[in-house]
């Protein structure tokens, strides 16, 4: 399986329960990847492999330094150790990037875009936001930024600085639910406030996309409200940090095994699958290295090419209808109708 060997360069604190990690990749080959995606690393944890993802902070082609930003989850084994224990040179092992909460080639010209973040929600969204501001200059940009109060707000100074660098085209609104300074007047997120807010920045004649990155029931708030307006699914897309449960298989009157033909890297796999088993853990049963992180349905990392035959999914919560018109599926929760074959 493709790795990816780092070396950390710098850890800088963002606030008390935060801290930015920057990363130097030890090979020659230059890194590719793309705004608002994420880095999966592999920690070896009593005889497992444990894999935590985390999205990138820095933007290519403006950031220097390659850099993640990490929050503290309450009895979360990686993000303590990392956040107490993680030094400058120190190594980390990855999988190549992944993600698919990217910009759109759609967004472009004469368009608007509404990132909406809650807590580290901020990571994949401070990387898009860069990307916006620096190489799409036509483009009009409002943040809505959801925290408790003052002290939880990552990236505060650099979000300040962008602000007042792009006030022609970036609107900062930042939300504080228990605000320390009592000056501040207490806000949250509602359906009531997510559409006035649209409407209100909304610029007319412009062609709206929605980011959104934040705990699922934050999301599914917005979404509704999105949908509810009248906008496209197409239009919104969701990045998720947890996950809530492994979904099940969905019910399929045909138990019989099927096979499988998969092509990875030049090499052509072959094997069978029964249900219950979804397509991801036959390949892993097989010894046949896919990669993946979430198991959910929710990350994309195990996304696949299905050029014949039919898988159905039991979740799908990031292949947009377009994906899924051009083949791809997401191998974890992907069980196969028929014989299917595969292109990673």
């Amino acid at each position: 399986m493709d790795q990816l060997h780092w070396k950390v360069v710098k850890i800088t604190p963002e606030t008390d329960q935060a801290s930015t990690i920057f990363l130097q990749k030890l090979a020659f080959e230059p890194i590719s990847y793309q705004a608002g995606q994420f880095l999966t690393f592999l920690f070896p944890h009593h005889g497992e492999l444990l894999r935590r993802s985390y999205s990138f902070s820095s933007a290519p082609g403006i950031d220097p330094t390659i850099s993640i930003t990490v929050k503290r989850v309450t009895n979360g084994t990686i993000s303590r150790h990392l956040l107490d224990h993680l030094k400058p040179g120190d190594e980390l092992h990855s999988l190549m990037p992944a993600g698919r909460f990217t910009l759109n080639n759609n967004v472009s010209g004469a368009c608007q875009v509404f990132l909406f973040a809650a807590g580290s929600g901020i990571t994949p969204i401070f990387s898009l936001l860069k990307k916006l501001l620096y190489e799409k200059p036509k483009i009009l940009v409002v943040l809505v930024y959801q925290n408790r109060d003052e002290r939880d707000i990552i990236f505060k100074d650099q979000l300040e600085e962008l602000n007042k660098k792009h006030s022609d085209r970036l609107t900062w609104i930042n939300l504080l639910s228990r605000p320390v300074n009592q000056h501040q007047v207490p806000w949250k997120l509602t359906n009531l406030i997510v559409e006035k807010m649209v409407g209100t920045h909304q610029y007319p004649g412009k062609k709206l996309f929605f980011y959104l990155c934040g705990p699922p029931s934050f999301m599914r708030m917005i979404q509704f409200t999105l949908r509810w307006m009248g906008f496209e699914e197409e239009q919104i897309k969701k990045e998720f940090f947890t996950v809530e449960h492994i979904p099940s298989p969905p019910l399929m009157s045909d138990r019989n095994a099927k096979q499988i033909t998969l092509h990875r890297h030049g090499e052509t796999h072959q094997f069978t699958v029964a249900y219950p088993t979804n397509i991801l853990q036959a390949a892993l049963n097989n010894h046949i290295p896919i990669p993946f992180s979430c198991r959910a349905g929710r990350c994309s990392t195990c996304v696949a090419k299905c050029l014949s035959g039919s898988i159905k999914m039991s979740v799908n919560e990031v292949l947009t209808d377009t994906d899924l018109r051009n083949g791809l599926v997401l191998t974890c929760v992907g069980f196969a109708e028929t014989d299917v074959e595969l292109e990673i």
